[in-house]
């Protein structure tokens, strides 16, 4: 396949050419790499809510991290830039002394991310229906 289906029905969440590549085309190994990124990103969204709820800075810029790694491997760069965005403005505010520390709607923040991701394993999801059927 030279590109893949997420590319081909004009979907932006993922890019698994850029995956196939990398992986010398080994669709097993592919397969394996989205089944394990299906069952991680709802507990990722899921540790990046408690942390918002929580006020969990550290929490929430560790998670967020995970979730640029996992969402790189396919080239998902939306997310990327989301999640990057996001810890950007956590180290901003960890960096903030008690007195400088403004409000954030961290839950609000987090949200448009958590749908990206779920947007993502749609196609993640898409991709592995068509290869197997």
């Amino acid at each position: 396949m030279s590109e893949s289906s997420c590319n081909q029905k004009g979907n932006n969440f993922c890019n698994l050419e850029y995956l196939l590549v990398n992986l010398g085309r080994n669709q097993a190994t592919a397969e394996r790499l989205i089944l394990l990124f299906l069952d991680n990103a709802p507990v990722l969204c899921q540790r990046l809510e408690e942390a918002a709820m929580q006020g969990d800075l550290p929490a929430m810029k560790d998670t967020l991290h995970d979730i640029r790694s996992s969402c790189a491997l396919f080239s998902g760069h939306q997310c990327v830039d989301q999640a990057r965005d996001i810890e950007y403005a956590v180290r901003e505010q960890l960096a903030k002394t008690s007195v400088e520390k403004i409000a954030v709607d961290w839950r609000m923040m987090i949200a448009p991310l958590c749908d990206c991701m779920h947007s993502m394993a749609g196609e993640l999801k898409a991709y592995l229906a068509e290869t197997r059927s």
